[in-house]
């Protein structure tokens, strides 16, 4: 637990980015450095309904005036954990846990694309952010689908950033009508195979297409794994996915909330 911090966090302000998207603020005591890709657990209520945390990968970090780190979560409300927290005022308090998990691998690759499906566009911006400020340089491009142009969250942050970012929804809203690994599949014949990183993070069946695809083409792949969790420590093997064993010959399950959330796409099975 050293360098994880287990304790109250206050709310500092609430932005709706949609119909039923929020971005909220909390401000959390130092801890250690957060790196994209890792993910909080969130204690929605002093309570017992919900009885369980919530994790949340981290939409961005940084330091706050108060002393305090700040950190962003987008969230969507599906459940009563979210609807406990859209009703959050500034001033509120709720449980924090982390950081927690392994974070993104940053690959020397001269193009990164980054495929999302939905919430899965989170840990991204704080990835882009956080790798441009270490001195990266990559093109990054955002491949982000979403059932309708309100479900693309936060794609209008990406270009401050230096991320380019393409949209497809399935209604046809915003960008091209389709699917995103329909675009990733477009987009690959105008990119340099040869240095190319892919991340993907979104709906399970998604991401196992984007695996695929990666797979097929012989492109490097590192995946955010989406998962509902326990205890987020390890303890109590509710989240968990297949990895093939060290020697390749076999497989086994991973907790996903120690040993990941994110993958080298190649240790994973897919189904």
């Amino acid at each position: 637990m050293a360098g994880i911090y287990n304790g109250d966090a206050t709310v500092v302000r609430q932005d709706r980015y949609s119909t039923n998207c929020w971005k909220m603020t909390l401000a959390v005591p130092r801890h250690d450095a957060v790196e994209a890709g890792q993910f909080c657990h969130i204690l929605t209520e002093f309570s017992t309904d919900p009885l369980l945390r919530r994790p949340f990968s981290y939409w961005d970090v940084r330091d706050g005036d108060d002393g305090t780190l700040h950190v962003d979560l987008l969230y969507t409300v599906v459940g009563r954990g979210t609807e406990a927290m859209a009703r959050k005022a500034p001033g509120a308090r709720m449980g924090y846990l982390g950081p927690l998990g392994l974070g993104f691998t940053p690959k020397p690759a001269k193009t990164w694309v980054f495929v999302a499906g939905g919430v899965g566009i989170v840990p991204f911006y704080f990835f882009a952010k956080q790798a441009r400020a270490r001195g990266r340089n990559p093109r990054m491009l955002l491949l982000f689908g979403g059932r309708t142009e309100a479900m693309l969250y936060g794609i209008d942050d990406f270009a401050g950033v230096g991320v380019e970012a393409q949209a497809v929804t399935e209604d046809g809203s915003r960008g091209r009508k389709g699917l995103v690994t329909q675009l990733i599949e477009e987009q690959l014949p105008a990119l340099d195979r040869k240095d190319l990183q892919v991340y993907t993070c979104g709906p399970e069946r998604m991401m196992e297409a984007v695996v695929r695809i990666a797979r097929r083409e012989g492109l490097p792949c590192e995946v955010s794994m989406e998962k509902h969790m326990g205890c987020a420590l390890g303890a109590c093997g509710a989240c968990v996915t297949r990895v093939l064993s060290d020697d390749g010959a076999d497989w086994r399950y991973s907790r996903i909330c120690i040993e990941g959330p994110t993958y080298d796409a190649c240790r994973l099975v897919l189904e």
